[in-house]
């Protein structure tokens, strides 16, 4: 029993590093990959009467893949930074202004160092992202998640605002730490073919690769964004 016990443990784990090893990579919908200590303790709690379960299991992995990646808003500090943030969120220009102009700090950060920049890029709120940095919000600072604004910014269809980081010198070429993903990762990933060709004018590197040794080419194909995989090949 104890053998037949631990074959069943054994085929779990690998079932389970198989699911979760390369999360199809949607950055709007996920944020990271699941860490080993997550799959395993996974694992170790479904061992017991797993039998028959890889393909109910399978289905909630998909279901769970569904996580919003848009930076969470998280209050801390005081309420008109948390204001501040939020209507940098929703795209309300005055009350962005009002807020800046009763001494908001530009760059208040929420419990997981996300600024209002980062947020307003997420959302491609273009005349804030102006706003914002016109009054000296740091264009590269990372948040807790080590994103930055144009990281945020290339998850979404949101050419122009990707194009006023890059004029303003946010970094092309910028990953995080923990995967690597660089911003033109980003938008293949997600498909969004506009925002590729802006980041390629400004010098996006497409052979930069993550800690799986994947390109933005990579990503693309993985989502079957096809048109994006035929630009980056053809563009090189």
């Amino acid at each position: 029993m104890r053998k037949v016990a631990a074959c069943r443990k054994e085929a779990m784990i690998s079932f389970y590093l198989q699911a979760f090893k390369k999360l199809q990579f949607m950055t709007r919908q996920i944020p990271t990959r699941a860490s080993l200590y997550f799959i395993l303790m996974i694992v170790f709690m479904g061992c017991k009467g797993a039998s028959g379960a890889e393909e109910k299991q399978e289905d909630k992995t998909k279901e769970n893949r569904h996580m919003s990646d848009e930076p969470a808003q998280v209050q801390l500090g005081t309420a008109e930074e948390e204001a501040f943030r939020q209507a940098a969120h929703d795209g309300e220009l005055e009350k962005v202004k009002a807020l800046l102009k009763q001494g908001v700090a530009c760059d208040a950060v929420d419990q997981d160092g996300r600024t209002a920049l980062m947020f307003t890029a997420f959302n491609g709120h273009s005349e804030i992202v102006i706003l914002l940095l016109d009054a000296r919000a740091k264009i590269d600072k990372r948040d807790s998640l080590d994103r930055t604004a144009l990281l945020y910014c290339a998850t979404g269809p949101f050419p122009e605002t990707a194009k006023i980081l890059l004029d303003r010198g946010a970094d092309p070429n910028t990953v995080d730490s923990n995967e690597h993903f660089s911003p033109l990762m980003h938008a293949a990933a997600e498909g969004h073919l506009e925002v590729v060709k802006v980041l390629i004018a400004y010098g996006a590197d497409r052979s930069l690769k993550d800690v799986d040794g994947d390109d933005a080419a990579s990503f693309a194909a993985q989502s079957g964004h096809m048109h994006v995989v035929e630009y980056l090949n053809l563009s090189e």
